[in-house]
């Protein structure tokens, strides 16, 4: 009966570690090459693509028309050390105990199990001349288990020796949550001016951008302990989430800002800018509900703290971590050169300051390349060092007159996890 009641806790424990919703700042850059090309595009961006990229590139001189972005999507799933595919090779089945004794010294080795997904849904990125509109919704979860909770979730409570023992859960946690961004961007022109030969541009641009916070979910267990002699459990996992109320579909909100410039001359072209130099965004915890999420089993007793109350009653500490869940600025800087009449190379250096609603690496050191072997079909290509790993990808477009299709791809490692991304898109006028 007390196994019974422990193996219950670890359950639920554990079911809690494991969720993720499926996870770039607020407004992801709507052209898929953006991700063929490893995230090394700000330099290129143009039209519908500079709104969530940089904002000035809505002033070249290229820019003209309308151009127009429809429900472009990018997803991104990510486990370290384990991988899907590593679970997916024993689904169905009784792992053997050689296999999850070695899954357990490649988490112990890491320092914990990660995992993490990203969905980035942007339901139109538009612009006309030097404006531009985009509406875009990221949901994002990241979880972390250390090696102890992976025992558990392997083994059970006999642990890997078939022995009871003890195990600390402390270091494991997860956040998720969704978030709406409309972004207004304009790029405004500086110099053009023509020379034999040779165009010219020079602009700076702005986006003002309103977010707000849909689903939110924060755990970060504080201690939670397993013992064998005496077989007790002692749990400490406190929530803040949201309630489930969707006709509050606002649980968090706030204003931001991105400035950037852009320029080029003959083959060269360069950019900087500073995503979210403004941000007001915050979680509105008086919308958010408290667990505290306590539960001591053993011999004599049964009690447990699980029940909801209002977020403001967590601990100031937790109300803390809650509050710094905002995006924060990142500095970008980009280049690019016309190497050839049909290639292009780029070279991109981005840099986050501080964590947050994190949904990238903080740093970021890349190359990319954009190759057209004939006008209707670019292939793209990048590869970039990022926090402890790296990301490569590719991609190719189909150009059928003003109708554009994007699809790409890319490999990760690092911070991040390993992992894979995805995106398509359906475009007119550019991408």
């Amino acid at each position: 009966m007390r196994d019974a009641k422990i193996g219950s806790a670890f359950g639920v424990l554990l079911a809690v570690l494991l969720w993720a919703q499926p996870s770039s700042g607020q407004l992801p850059g709507a052209s898929p090459a953006t991700l063929g090309m490893a995230n090394n595009y700000t330099a290129l961006a143009r039209g519908f693509a500079a709104v969530g990229l940089n904002p000035a590139g809505l002033g070249m001189p290229e820019t003209s028309g309308i151009t127009l972005a429809i429900f472009p999507v990018k997803m991104t799933q990510s486990l370290d050390p384990l991988t899907f595919s590593d679970l997916m090779d024993y689904e169905g089945v009784v792992i053997p105990s050689p296999v999850k004794e070695d899954w357990l010294q490649q988490i112990a080795a890491a320092g914990g199990q990660t995992g993490s997904g990203t969905l980035e849904m942007t339901a139109f990125s538009f612009s006309w001349s030097n404006f531009g509109l985009q509406l875009s919704t990221i949901a994002s979860g990241h979880t972390d288990l250390n090696d102890a909770a992976a025992e558990l979730l392997f083994f059970g409570n006999a642990g890997r020796t078939g022995e009871p023992g003890n195990f600390d859960l402390q270091g494991s946690g997860m956040n998720g949550y969704a978030v709406t961004t409309l972004g207004v961007s304009a790029g405004f022109p500086i110099s053009r001016r023509w020379v034999p030969g040779v165009e010219q541009g020079l602009s700076i641009g702005a986006t003002l951008k309103q977010s707000w916070g849909h689903v939110l979910a924060f755990a970060e267990d504080e201690g939670t302990l397993a013992q064998s002699d005496p077989l007790e459990i002692d749990m400490s996992f406190p929530v803040i989430h949201s309630e489930g109320d969707w006709r509050n579909w606002s649980q968090g909100s706030g204003l931001g800002v991105d400035v950037g410039v852009a320029w080029e001359r003959g083959p060269w072209a360069a950019a900087a800018v500073i995503q979210n130099l403004i941000h007001t965004f915050k979680w509105n915890l008086e919308d958010l509900v408290y667990r505290p999420g306590e539960a001591v089993f053993d011999e004599d007793t049964n009690d447990t703290d699980l029940g909801k109350r209002p977020a403001t009653e967590a601990p100031s500490s937790l109300q803390e971590k809650v509050k710094d869940l905002t995006f924060k600025p990142v500095v970008v800087l980009g280049g690019a050169y016309d190497a050839f009449e049909k290639l292009t190379v780029t070279a991109e250096f981005r840099q986050r300051a501080g964590d947050g609603l994190v949904t990238g690496p903080k740093t970021h050191v890349g190359v990319g390349m954009e190759y057209l072997p004939n006008p209707s079909v670019p292939l793209r290509a990048g590869f970039a060092v990022i926090t402890n790993g790296f990301q490569l990808g590719g991609g190719l477009g189909l150009i059928l007159g003003p109708i554009h299709l994007g699809f790409s791809a890319m490999y990760q490692t690092g911070e991040v996890g390993d992992g894979v991304a995805g995106a398509f898109g359906l475009s007119f006028g550019g991408g």
